[in-house]
């Protein structure tokens, strides 16, 4: 195998201290020029691979069970209990906005997920540099009628999260900003270190508790949040609306008329919560963007 170095810029400089050199190598050896990979997946008994551009490279390594299980003790800097919440839901999150999926055997009593041993896989999802010429969300939730949110939608891997944290920086930023709340309950969303910015960040904090306080005592005049889809989230959406803010958001859906057949999304449909939904899509000159209006949106329900 010829001898690859990753330089310095292409992972958040945390995967460089906690990473093996052998997969950082591998990863040098199938990354095509001037690429980025987006996601790092370490399968236990099959090959490693990467995310670049939506399309899937195998890596030339395969993992063993007792390898993942020292790159999490790792990748927890040995401590798993300080990350004993959110590794129940799957998950962890390292410094940088790195998120790290973890499949393995879980341990349920009562029916309640209390842990997660022997891990069979991670996903290492790695933060896109915010670009500087991509979709003006912020300057799109501003031209639609007062007190009207935006919805963007796409399937997993569709750039929603990238999109927020663009829209975070153009509404709180420039020279017209706005008080923005962003509620980042996976501590991912990872806004640039900007003293310009007039921007509260709710990190942790359940989504419909993070809205909640957003709308009623910090006086925000938008509400950005990541991945909405439950009753209760609705319903704390709804009430902030009430207090005339605005909240520009995200979903998982490759299709509108699917994502507005799910319950809590027909609610806030039919609150008329968002003037529109921008419907996020890969190809591969880049991304592909489709802004239905509510009332197109209607039609479809």
């Amino acid at each position: 195998m010829r001898n690859v170095i990753i330089h310095q810029g292409f992972l958040p400089d945390i995967l460089y201290r906690l990473l093996p050199e052998h997969l950082l190598a591998a990863i040098g050896e199938a990354l095509p020029p001037h690429g980025t990979p987006e996601e790092i997946r370490l399968r236990c008994g099959r090959c490693a691979s990467i995310t670049v551009q939506g399309e899937n490279l195998r890596l030339s390594t395969v993992w063993s069970g007792k390898d993942l299980e020292q790159l999490l003790l790792r990748l927890c800097e040995g401590s798993p209990y300080a990350h004993e919440e959110t590794l129940r839901e799957g998950y962890l999150v390292l410094e940088g906005g790195v998120r790290v999926g973890v499949c393995g055997r879980a341990t349920v009593q009562e029916g309640r997920l209390t842990g997660v041993s022997a891990p069979t896989a991670l996903v290492l999802r790695i933060p896109c540099n915010i670009p500087q010429n991509g979709i003006d969300f912020g300057h799109l939730l501003r031209s639609l009628p007062k007190g009207k949110g935006l919805l963007i939608y796409a399937p997993p891997g569709g750039g929603k999260t990238t999109a927020l944290r663009c829209a975070a920086v153009a509404l709180a930023g420039g020279n017209h900003p706005l008080r923005v709340a962003v509620v980042d309950t996976r501590r991912e969303l990872l806004l640039p270190d900007d003293p310009a910015l007039l921007v509260d960040v709710l990190s942790a904090y359940p989504k419909h508790l993070g809205i909640s306080i957003a709308a009623r005592t910090l006086g925000a005049e938008v509400i950005l949040t990541d991945e909405i889809g439950t009753k209760e989230e609705a319903e704390a959406i709804l009430n902030a609306q009430t207090c005339g803010v605005p909240l520009l958001a995200t979903a998982h859906g490759s299709d509108l008329s699917e994502l507005l057949r799910r319950p809590a999304m027909r609610l806030l449909h039919q609150a008329r919560c968002f003037g529109a939904y921008a419907g996020l899509s890969r190809t591969k000159e880049g991304q592909s963007l489709a802004v239905t209006s509510y009332e197109a949106a209607d039609a479809l329900l």
